[in-house]
């Protein structure tokens, strides 16, 4: 079984790059537009159905 999405963490979601915007076993994602400074659609959706993606952080650290 898959952990729950967490708030603020990056995933991808049918080819799409969504940030989870609540951590939860169902959560709220919205889509980042490859190049702008926005976001785009927003949808709920099942952490199941969420693929977690690196994520750079402070000094280029990326978690495992």
């Amino acid at each position: 079984m898959r952990k729950p999405a967490q708030q603020g963490h990056r995933y991808e979601l049918n080819g799409r790059a969504v940030l989870a915007l609540e951590s939860g076993p169902r959560v709220r994602v919205a889509e980042l537009i490859p190049g702008q400074p926005w976001i785009g659609s927003i949808w709920r959706v099942r952490a199941v159905d969420l693929t977690p993606q690196p994520m750079v952080y402070f000094h280029n650290e990326v978690p495992r």
